[in-house]
């Protein structure tokens, strides 16, 4: 094909490209420069939100589970009536 001086050249270039990107990015003033006018966002009322509905979701399932307990222990009092 091309021979072994291209094929060298092309290995070098897949080799330095992503080396030297990773290289330049992370360099201390370009950080800062990229990263110069972030902020966090406030997630705060987000959070609020989300346990909110993970303590009703709970709750929803606590009331589940105990109206199916009820329904066992009905089921089993009912048989045990008709056993007698």
């Amino acid at each position: 094909m091309g021979g072994w001086k291209l094929e060298t050249g092309r290995f070098f270039m897949l080799i330095a490209f992503p080396v030297g990107a990773f290289w330049l990015f992370n360099q201390p003033t370009i950080f800062k420069e990229f990263m110069k006018g972030y902020k966090i966002p406030d997630s705060s009322a987000g959070d609020k939100a989300m346990s909110e509905f993970k303590e009703q979701l709970l709750a929803t399932k606590r009331r589940e589970e105990y109206e199916a307990f009820l329904r066992e222990q009905m089921a089993f009092e009912e048989s045990k009536k008709l056993r007698n």
